[in-house]
């Protein structure tokens, strides 16, 4: 058989727009959403950002050894403003690890908030990918049966079967209670 012969009686398939990689890379790989940020978030990323970073630790450090040695009398010229006890010092830190706590806390809300909305979209994508992979499934099937093939495919057929999100969510509940409430 002339191979040839047969590409030439194909009809051409028309050339594809070539996509630069760098382009791809840049598109492609960026699949993230910008959420709304509203004045709060956007302090509590701001806030995240600069405070879970080394130079703060570094700088914070610096800080209260900087704190201590000036009042424990070791620079000349500045009196001690805090006692030995550094009760300032404390007071200080405690209400910064309370403000570190609430952006800390603030920051997870958010990102649980992200996250809510990331899962329903997957979510809602697969099943419309459920959806048309069925309705392909099903087009190929008359295809088939247009052209005279008679397979039978018992797993195709279960695949071409509409899902029903209801039961798999009743399924899914009822395994995690029973991995939840093992019986003896």
């Amino acid at each position: 058989m002339d191979t040839s012969k047969e590409k030439s009686e194909q009809t051409p398939t028309p050339p594809r727009a070539k996509v630069p990689v760098s382009s791809f890379f840049n598109k492609g790989l960026k699949s993230y959403i910008e959420f709304e940020e509203k004045s709060a978030d956007a302090l509590a990323k701001f806030l995240t950002k600069s405070f879970g970073s080394l130079k703060f630790l570094n700088l914070t450090l610096v800080f209260i050894l900087l704190w201590i040695i000036v009042n424990l009398g070791l620079v000349p010229g500045i009196s001690p403003f805090d006692l030995q006890s550094f009760n300032w010092l404390m007071v200080i830190v405690q209400l910064f690890g309370i403000v570190l706590s609430i952006v800390v806390l603030i920051n997870q809300n958010r990102e649980t908030r992200i996250n809510e909305v990331y899962q329903k979209m997957d979510f809602e994508i697969n099943v419309r990918a459920e959806h048309e992979i069925t309705k392909t499934l099903q087009m190929i099937e008359e295809i088939h049966r247009e052209l005279g093939i008679a397979k039978v495919d018992k797993e195709l057929e279960q695949m071409k079967e509409n899902i029903d999100i209801s039961e798999i969510k009743e399924e899914v509940e009822q395994v995690i209670e029973e991995e939840n409430n093992p019986t003896p």
